[in-house]
């Protein structure tokens, strides 16, 4: 090998003397004509290493790890270019939330947050709104309207299944709406709905005709649809019993797994997995969780369940809450509701509320600056009509009732005389003494007793026993802070009870607003009501003088469904019985106009009057947040018209990522 040879020839001259005896070119060409080859074969490069110095041989492996760190970092820059992490379907996503299902019905959900938020995932509308709140065509793949806004005639998906695989058809839909406007079925959507028309006209399309324009008709579509092959044979009395309230089947992103009950019945959770077969893109989340609680605080609690990582989110945070939830790997998601909470006041129930001054009165003894800030803690809004600032119809030149104790007092003085605590005390103890009496006269007669001595007497409860019982009741109703009270010149008390849901928020607003119409005379009480508990038994009965309550508008402004005269019985949501022809006609005008400018017009006649006859005392605007863990991405929800739009474009949420080779691009610029 010529290479190899001249290098042993070459260090035997150097180790006879310094210099060689032949030149360098000389040894080259004698090896050159022994081996004729000039570059080593396989066999031969095993003894390369044995030809170099120490110092080359400190030089190659140098290069060679040169070498090596350079493929390395250009291999590792050619892949952080070429790859990209996308999501990966997989996870499981829980959420806590305070309250439990009861109706995991479209057409009954709206009567309870939880049925919303699980109805949301396991059905979908002819149309929805996106994570912009943009309406979007869902089950629909478009529609066409007439001229006169009066007929909608809808072009529907072509291959959507319902969970169970069956095919989902325009029947479904005609039946779905026809359901709703059964007077028997009782559903709360049941207003938007009358007297319109619905025709299945075969298959795939399915006719909406109007008896008359209807602005929010296209937003009302949002509701999600029922199948007709599971619902149609389940007669009306027994609708809201059926079992599939709680097994739902709906053609959304995800379908009904499973549920766990306790011994006595009550849900603690509700699992939904991924349905693959969902005609548009297939969520990336593979299970989602409802975890029920019965309250936000305590060591049971939703918000311990948030801080020790037992859940990966919570369905909504109070205010006076929010610091002991905000950690390391939580999210806080702040969006503003077009909703508002008010004080409803119980006309018919009630006489007290049907006199004007007492309602002003009501209304100028509240400071709601103050109940903002510490019932919300500062995040919220005050407001003083139905009409939120920035919708449609609002208007900022309203008149307004200023927070003035002197007012309210001067106002409730022309009816309602004072009475100092020493007065009252000794009205309810005649009262009491006597309510008593009436008792003992008419309860039953027992047998005689026989005592020690075997002489036999009769129980009648002594004075002194009466005078102690009577005192002890009067301790415990009458509140030490309340320096006087009223009554009118027929003798009866100002007397006020005040029902609301018993939650944080409404628990700390009610304990303000009583205490401020305690400081005007008037005797107040609270009850609170357990807040699955608030539709069956306080808005269906009615059962309340004043109802501290919040009302979601929410995609569109539409008022009919709160104040117009024919919603004034449950399931309509027209709390207050407020009745007046005017402002029905308006409403009514409203629904049927499609002139923006005349709306604008009309809503604000409708307040006008709403303010004027006072059926209400409006207070704020809150602030929804609800939270989840850094482990959830792809969240992208802006606004919200109702808590269960929180999980518009849910679909896109994943908690896993796989590496992929990145698409060229297809633009040339």
């Amino acid at each position: 090998m010529n290479f190899f040879v001249f290098q042993k020839i070459k260090r035997l001259f150097h180790s006879i003397e310094k210099k060689p005896l032949i030149s360098t070119d000389h040894a080259i060409r004698l090896v050159r004509r022994v081996h004729k080859r000039h570059f080593p074969n396989i066999h031969q490069w095993r003894y390369f290493p044995k030809f170099l110095s120490v110092r080359e041989k400190r030089l190659l492996k140098a290069s060679l790890g040169l070498f090596c760190i350079g493929s390395i970092w250009v291999g590792v820059v050619y892949a952080t270019n070429s790859l990209e992490e996308i999501p990966a379907v997989g996870g499981q996503y829980t959420e806590a939330v305070v309250g439990s299902p009861e109706f995991i019905n479209p057409i009954f959900a709206p009567l309870n947050d939880v049925d919303q938020d699980i109805a949301r995932l396991v059905y979908s509308g002819l149309l929805a709104y996106d994570e912009h709140q943009n309406l979007v065509s869902d089950l629909a793949e478009r529609y066409e309207e007439s001229e006169d806004k009066k007929v909608y005639t809808f072009f529907l998906r072509q291959g959507v299944v319902w969970h169970d695989g069956e095919p989902f058809t325009a029947h479904d839909v005609a039946f779905t709406f026809e359901t709703i406007q059964n007077p028997a079925i009782n559903s709360p959507l049941r207003v938007a709905f009358e007297g319109v028309g619905v025709e299945a006209l075969d298959d795939d399309t399915v006719r909406f005709t109007l008896s008359e324009t209807f602005s929010p008709f296209l937003a009302s579509l949002t509701v999600g649809i029922l199948p007709e092959h599971i619902w149609f044979g389940i007669s009306e009395d027994r609708i809201r019993l059926a079992q599939q309230n709680l097994r739902p089947v709906g053609t959304g992103p995800f379908a009904f797994k499973d549920y766990f009950k306790d011994d006595i019945g009550q849900i603690h959770s509700f699992t939904l997995k991924r349905f693959d077969r969902f005609y548009r893109e297939p969520a990336f989340i593979e299970e989602v969780v409802f975890r029920f609680f019965a309250d936000y605080d305590g060591p049971d609690g939703a918000i311990a369940a948030i801080r020790e990582q037992k859940v990966d989110g919570l369905s909504f945070v109070p205010y006076d809450l929010r610091e002991r939830v905000e950690r390391k790997h939580v999210i806080l998601h702040t969006l503003r509701l077009p909703q508002y909470t008010a004080l409803f006041f119980n006309q018919e129930r009630q006489p007290i509320l049907q006199d004007a001054d007492v309602r002003f009165a009501l209304a100028a003894g509240l400071d709601k600056e103050r109940i903002v800030r510490e019932s919300l803690k500062g995040e919220g809004q005050t407001i003083d009509g139905p009409i939120l600032p920035g919708s449609i119809g609002f208007h900022a030149e309203i008149p307004r009732v200023e927070y003035s104790l002197d007012r309210a007092n001067e106002a409730l003085d022309k009816t309602w005389k004072r009475m100092t605590v020493e007065e009252y005390r000794a009205k309810r103890k005649a009262a009491l003494a006597e309510q008593i009496q009436s008792e003992s006269e008419n309860a039953p007669l027992s047998a005689p007793t026989t005592t020690d001595g075997g002489s036999v007497s009769t129980s009648t409860p002594a004075v002194e026993e009466n005078d102690a019982e009577i005192e002890a009741l009067l301790d415990a109703e009458i509140n030490q802070a309340q320096t006087f009270y009223r009554q009118n010149d027929a003798g009866a008390i100002l007397h006020l009870t005040v029902v609301t849901a018993d939650r944080p928020e409404y628990r700390q607003a009610a304990g303000l607003i009583v205490g401020f119409w305690q400081d005007m005379g008037i005797e107040t009480s609270v009850r609170y009501v357990s807040p699955k508990d608030i539709s069956r038994d306080v808005l269906k009965t009615r059962e309340y003088d004043v109802l501290l309550y919040g009302i979601i508008l929410g995609s569109d402004p539409d008022q009919f469904a709160f104040w117009h005269s024919s919603q004034v019985n449950f399931p309509g949501l027209n709390v207050s019985g407020y009745v007046n022809r005017a402002v029905d006609a308006i409403l009514e005008e409203i629904r049927a106009t499609t002139d923006q400018a005349k709306v604008t017009e009309l809503y604000v006649k409708f307040q006008e009057a709403i303010l004027s006859d006072r059926p209400a005392i409006f207070l704020y605007t809150p602030i929804y947040t609800y939270v989840t863990s850094d482990d959830i991405q792809g969240i992208q929800v802006e606004e919200i018209f109702m808590p269960s739009d929180r999980f518009a474009g849910m679909t896109h949420w994943y908690m896993k990522t796989k590496k992929t080779w990145k698409r060229a691009s297809s633009t040339e610029s």
